[in-house]
């Protein structure tokens, strides 16, 4: 199964694609249908003003951006695919359509991009086209400013992998659910995530408490429960959306200038 917005990841190889060139994504149309976005700790102070932070019911529990509440409605991406002005745009999302590659018995990363973004030539691409993959066989300087990102984000995700283990192995990571009460009347529930228990993360012994303080970690247990403000941002998002879309198209006034005028 391929990872969350990658339809077909392919391995880049200079002696294959020497003559590809990328599809650019001109908008972020192409994650309009996620509503929660894998996180890493280094992101926790920016996303934490926009998003509320959560942790995936799976065995992974990794960290999560919460984008929406119904299915396949990011509220964040408007209908031309422009994410909203002023929110922090995760860097899951900005590495698309790139993702790192581990090579077994390696700590060597390789690049991969998902195969609709991937344009692939039988001829020569231009030394100056700014989107070419590949100068001969070596890496273009797009593909490893591309690497250079992915490896950043590799780093970041194992220091995240490690708080997450942090917190499994204290057993502070709780199923929760959330009760959607809308103006409207209607109601849904959101489950399917966990959060930090805060009595059981206060209880703990004051030597673990030392060690996360130093750590950081206890900086991003207090993010992660400072985000669940977002909830209401979601739904202020969510009955805007809802009342634009019930609200029928203004009719346009003519800005055609009189032929006498």
């Amino acid at each position: 199964m391929s990872p969350l917005l990658y339809e077909d990841p392919v391995l880049l190889r200079g002696d294959l694609h020497k003559h590809a060139a990328l599809l650019a994504c001109e908008s972020f149309q192409f994650a309009a249908g996620i509503i929660a976005v894998p996180l890493n700790i280094s992101e926790f102070a920016l996303a934490a003003r926009c998003y509320p932070i959560v942790f995936a019911d799976t065995e992974t529990m990794l960290p999560l951006a919460v984008t929406g509440l119904s299915a396949a409605s990011n509220l964040f991406v408007d209908d031309e695919g422009r994410w909203s002005d002023g929110t922090y745009v995760p860097a899951y999302v900005r590495r698309y359509p790139f993702l790192p590659v581990t090579t077994p018995g390696s700590d060597a990363l390789m690049l991969a991009i998902d195969r609709p973004r991937l344009i692939e030539r039988d001829g020569m691409v231009r030394e100056d086209e700014p989107d070419r993959l590949f100068d001969g066989e070596q890496a273009s300087p797009l593909a490893a400013h591309a690497l250079d990102f992915c490896e950043r984000y590799h780093r970041d995700h194992l220091r995240t992998a490690e708080f997450v283990a942090g917190l499994r192995d204290r057993d502070l990571l709780e199923t929760r659910r959330a009760d959607i009460h809308l103006p409207d009347q209607s109601q849904f529930r959101i489950d399917g995530f966990r959060m930090i228990d805060r009595t059981k993360l206060r209880a703990l012994p004051d030597d673990c408490l030392g060690d996360w303080f130093r750590k950081g970690w206890l900086d991003l247990a207090a993010l992660a429960e400072a985000s669940q403000a977002n909830w209401q941002t979601l739904l202020d998002r969510h009955a805007a959306r809802g009342a634009s879309a019930d609200t029928p198209p203004a009719r346009r006034r003519s800005t055609r200038k009189r032929a006498d005028a």
